[in-house]
């Protein structure tokens, strides 16, 4: 059975307490502590078995969904009811859903340790030097959403401690950087990660992953990224990221 959530329901301690650590139940968690069901553009849903035990967790942004499944969920059950709901995109486990919608995939890799004390000097980029970076590291693959987007995301996420930046610069400039996209109590999100074309080869992207992890794995969470199909594969072995499973993307065209 697929329930709605409401505010008054402690979704982030069930999501905690009945789904094993993933990066799909963290991004939802991560969600839900950014932006309440009271707010328009997002709902929240449980899927429970006969007995009341949570199987599952469905969340919507806009008409974008993140799906956490378990072993006992009943993958039918969800399927339908994103067909009903009419989802433009849908960010999942390889290893659950099958819909009849394009689709790309890739790598989760994770990685539980902290590296030792990095010796530069780390900064906490402001959102319109991490914006023009991003934009920097434009290409076909990856397109960074507008300012306004970006900006009044991030700056809402981390207003309530569920995104973090981590920046390192050459001279005036922010040469690379990295950022969680999701936090949860257990886990984190790694994602845009960004080095400015001018200043790669000086290990400035290494160095804003390993701080980064540093900060995560501090703090007791199992850090966790998304890595594409072909891309930065040599990259993150050689930061001792080990594969965890695969994410699936399916888009409505």
């Amino acid at each position: 059975m697929i329930v709605s959530v409401d505010a008054a329901v402690d979704f982030t301690a069930l999501l905690e307490d009945q789904i094993p650590v993933n990066p799909f139940a963290c991004r939802i968690s991560s969600l839900f502590r950014s932006y309440a069901p009271t707010y328009p553009f997002v709902d929240y849903w449980l899927q429970t078995s006969d007995d009341g035990i949570v199987t599952g967790a469905i969340a919507r942004y806009g008409a974008d969904y993140i799906v956490s499944l378990t072993e006992d969920s009943d993958n039918g059950e969800v399927s339908s009811f994103l067909e009903m709901a009419g989802a433009s995109s849908v960010l999942c486990s390889d290893k659950t859903l099958s819909l009849e919608l394009p689709m790309q995939s890739g790598w989760i890799l994770t990685r539980r340790l902290p590296f030792a004390e990095e010796k530069q000097r780390f900064v906490s980029p402001d959102l319109r030097e991490a914006f023009a970076l991003l934009q920097s590291c434009a290409e076909k693959d990856f397109q960074p959403p507008s300012f306004a987007d970006f900006y009044v995301d991030v700056s809402h996420k981390a207003r309530h401690g569920c995104i973090r930046l981590c920046g390192i610069t050459h001279g005036e400039r922010l040469a690379a950087m990295a950022m969680t996209v999701a936090e949860s109590p257990s886990c984190a999100v790694i994602g845009a990660v960004a080095c400015h074309p001018a200043w790669r080869g000086n290990g400035y992207g290494s160095a804003v992953v390993r701080q980064l992890v540093n900060e995560l794995t501090t703090q007791g969470k199992q850090v966790f990224l998304h890595r594409a199909q072909d891309k930065n594969e040599q990259f993150y072995g050689s930061l001792g990221f080990t594969t965890w499973g695969r994410w699936r993307e399916y888009r409505r065209e």
